[in-house]
């Protein structure tokens, strides 16, 4: 009997994922295509498909031929069916108040108290989306222009959220070490591949200027500058403020200058359609901007 029951809940669990990723007033799959996406029994698919009515997480209205159709989902209870009772992010380092804003966002409105919200914090968006594809977060955040440079190469991520212009940095500013002359040729550019904004940014200014470009990591880019190891870098000027004075900053121009940097994107596995919608549902841009810019003012504390 508990591996029948076993079998079930896989069964309910496998159904709720997949009708996640059903938009409302549209057909289901058929039990049969269930039969073959989850790969339970005609029999469990059924009770599954009833339990979940009759728990109220979903509503079906059948159309006879013309197949049945999802009139209504509660992702929450979706998420108890899963046995889902938290969701952990990983974001950048929270070394800046705008970061910190958006970490207090995140974690006020993804905790329900039925879901438990964790924030992770690492440095580098490679390391933020290795986290998420191997199942170790369920999320995590980035920049519309990171994001945009990975679809581009077909990772398996898609964006779920857009939290608008200024969301995710200020802007990046060009920092050069005290009494550089300005001839780019030879110069040593500090370059972290491991931040797709840093180094994306970095090429585009400094493309044809028969710069050297120097491997860093982005957080050593100001220290090298004081030291002379480096004559240029470029820097968020969130950071900038906090750390730097006396160094010379300098305004990006051209495709360097692009605001899609600015923008904080949340972002999943593709085919996670239960956390998609659990997060689409629970975290909207307006209401993410708003926690965001308090905390920024200093009105509330930062909480994550």
């Amino acid at each position: 009997m508990p591996e029948v029951l076993n079998k079930l809940g896989m069964t309910i669990e496998s159904v709720a994922r997949t009708l996640c990723g059903v938009t409302r007033g549209t057909r289901i799959p058929t039990v049969s295509k269930l039969e073959e996406i989850c790969g339970s029994s005609r029999g469990n698919i059924q009770k599954a498909l009833a339990s979940l009515k009759e728990s109220g997480a979903i509503s079906l209205e059948p159309h006879g031929q013309n197949g049945t159709l999802l009139t209504g989902i509660d992702y929450l209870a979706m998420a108890r069916a899963c046995g889902v009772s938290h969701i952990t992010g990983a974001m950048p380092l929270p070394y800046t108040k705008r970061y910190e804003g958006l970490a207090t966002a995140l974690f006020t409105l993804l905790n329900t108290g039925e879901i438990r919200s964790f924030i992770t914090f690492q440095r580098g968006s490679e390391a933020r989306v290795q986290t998420l594809l191997d199942g170790s977060t369920n999320y995590c955040v980035m920049s519309r222009l990171a994001y945009d440079e990975y679809a581009r190469h077909g990772m398996g991520i898609s964006a779920v959220l857009d939290c608008g212009p200024l969301s995710y940095v200020g802007r990046h500013v060009l920092l050069t070490r005290d009494g550089f002359g300005g001839d780019w040729r030879g110069a040593r550019v500090g370059i972290d591949q491991t931040s797709i904004d840093q180094s994306l940014l970095t090429e585009s200014y400094f493309a044809g200027k028969g710069v050297t470009f120097v491997p860093v990591q982005y957080t050593h880019i100001v220290d090298m500058l004081y030291d002379g190891q480096l004559d240029a870098g470029i820097w968020n000027e969130d950071d900038h403020h906090v750390r730097v004075s006396d160094i010379p900053e300098t305004e990006l121009e051209g495709e360097a200058a692009r605001q899609d940097n600015t923008h904080a994107v949340v972002v999943v596995r593709t085919g996670d359609a239960l956390t998609y919608q659990l997060i689409a549902t629970l975290a909207k841009a307006d209401r993410v901007r708003e926690i965001q810019q308090s905390v920024m003012n200093g009105e509330v504390p930062a909480r994550y």
